[in-house]
């Protein structure tokens, strides 16, 4: 089942992030678990679970700024991976995305994830440069739901 994240799974959410195979360098790493420490939604956020028999599988979030709408995070437990889930959950968020009016999605993607998007149907869009927070470009994607 796929839901709207409660108060209640901040903290599975937060491990989910902090322990993603994903960001397998020490500087990745280090990244993803200080920024999962300090990572909090309020209930108007967009932050959607996939929720099964066995916990949560995984979770998206999809932000609005002054550009559009971006998907700002998705996860998926190590566990969980190959199963055809994130498959399940990319498409929710698309769904949601095009019931929210957006005409595309953009994503700011890890590079390790970037095998995943394309074969979600997601397009290349260029390149994100490394700041302070993120030391290393990530490839941009857009979406259109």
């Amino acid at each position: 089942m796929i839901r709207r994240a409660i108060e209640a799974d901040l903290p599975a959410l937060r491990s989910m992030m902090a322990q993603s195979n994903g960001y397998a360098r020490p500087e990745e790493k280090a990244m993803i678990q200080t920024f999962a420490r300090d990572w909090w939604f309020n209930g108007d956020d967009q932050v959607w679970v996939l929720d099964d028999a066995a916990g949560l599988a995984g979770f998206y979030a999809l932000i609005h700024d002054d550009i559009g709408w971006e998907l700002d995070l998705f996860f998926m437990a190590n566990d969980r991976q190959g199963r055809g889930l994130g498959r399940a959950l990319f498409g929710d968020m698309v769904e949601r995305a095009r019931g929210l009016g957006a005409g595309e999605v953009r994503i700011r993607a890890n590079p390790s994830a970037a095998a995943f998007y394309a074969r979600m149907g997601a397009q290349p869009s260029g390149v994100y440069p490394s700041s302070d927070k993120v030391s290393w470009p990530r490839p941009i994607y857009l979406v259109r739901p």
